[in-house]
């Protein structure tokens, strides 16, 4: 009996010091955060204003503290060459560009992009529906790519110097502003669309250079390439806004004037008009944490706040109606924010046959040619 006793005794106190362990500092200590990195590359503005955000973020919800590393382009094939060489993990092309025949990115056996998981991605199922079902990210209905945001090839014209809002794209042709205008150069087929426009083609010939006649197109693209007076890559220089009357814009310039103290606005041309849609695609060699960092940025940047940011630092439209209540009236109703039915009365980006996008890269060199 006293030696069962002593037993009991002997073991509750071990229980007890065992217990008294576990609640020690060291054993109740945090694990150490995995280190990660993601690399992004995308236009600039898309990603450096938001990676403190993000990394508190990732530090709270995983315990990991990430690197993220930053290039941006100036021109769209850099980000098929990144992915291509496995330099991103993640990159922010316009959303036809994995399908465009010279920058293909599924072909068996050299396939450069990666399905995302939706359901690392819960805010795509908010996303405004003419984004959201846009095909142009699937491949074998599976979804690749993310749409982040969406702007025009705009025609963007200065209130200071032009007092009514031009009502066509034919404006750019008038001799009053010969001199007065930029316009894109690294993108040939936007130049092109808007001569067809400007001529009266409609949506349903522009994106198909057998449905336009190419010589009569050749000779007003000619015109505007040679009365501008820049040209621009990535995006216009919001520094020489002052000194100009017009510019086409993806919208990103406008606002950056706008925000130095000038008086821009985007114009409707009767005609109608292109826009672009950016979207977020994972480089087939991300994997693991990687991979779930990467589809995690994308959710965030779908975050309201986020989305109203593409509108107040980048000067364009985002794909989500819901951006909280930083944006006020006049800059909803500038950047169409939520307005479904104006996404639908513009042409969105196409894949153009490889025919199309060879002719137009040469319509527009020629036309460069009258600058000289």
């Amino acid at each position: 009996m006293k030696k069962t006793l002593w037993g009991a005794v002997s073991a509750t106190a071990a229980i007890v010091a065992a217990g008294a362990l576990l609640l020690t500092p060291a054993c109740s200590k945090k694990a150490e955060p995995q280190e990660e990195t993601l690399r992004i590359t995308c236009w600039g503005g898309y990603a450096k204003p938001y990676v403190e955000d993000f990394q508190q973020l990732v530090k709270d919800k995983y315990n990991v503290d990430v690197n993220v590393e930053i290039y941006n382009p100036t021109d769209q094939d850099e980000f098929f060459q990144a992915v291509k060489d496995n330099t991103a993990d993640l990159i922010s092309p316009p959303i036809e560009l994995p399908k465009i025949p010279r920058f293909y990115s599924y072909q068996e056996g050299k396939e450069y992009l990666q399905p995302v998981d939706i359901t690392n991605i819960p805010n795509l199922a908010k996303m405004m529906p003419v984004f959201r079902n846009d095909q142009t990210p699937f491949y074998n209905g599976v979804r690749y790519g993310v749409p982040y945001n969406c702007g025009p090839y705009g025609l963007a014209y200065n209130l200071d110097k032009v007092s009514t809002e031009p009502n066509s794209w034919n404006v750019l042709w008038s001799p009053m502003y010969a001199g007065q205008y930029t316009i894109n150069n690294n993108f040939p087929k936007v130049n092109v669309w808007i001569s067809a426009l400007a001529l009266g083609y409609g949506y349903k010939d522009i994106f198909d250079i057998n449905r336009l006649d190419r010589a009569k197109v050749q000779e007003k693209l000619n015109v505007l390439a040679k009365n501008a007076k820049s040209l621009w890559d990535g995006a216009a220089n919001p520094d020489e806004f002052p000194e100009l009357s017009l510019a086409t814009t993806w919208g990103f310039a406008a606002q950056a004037a706008n925000l130095k103290g000038g008086n821009w606005r985007l114009a409707t041309p009767a005609e109608g008009g292109t826009a672009w849609i950016d979207c977020w695609y994972l480089g087939a060699g991300a994997k693991g944490m990687t991979k779930t960092l990467a589809e995690e940025w994308i959710n965030f940047m779908l975050e309201p706040e986020r989305q109203a940011d593409v509108v107040k630092s980048q000067g364009v439209s985002p794909v989500m109606a819901d951006t909280g209540d930083i944006l006020n009236d006049e800059e909803k109703a500038m950047f169409h924010v939520g307005d479904e039915a104006y996404f639908k009365s513009v042409a969105l980006w196409r894949v153009l046959s490889e025919e199309t996008e060879q002719a137009f890269n040469e319509m527009w060199e020629t036309a460069k040619q009258q600058r000289n």
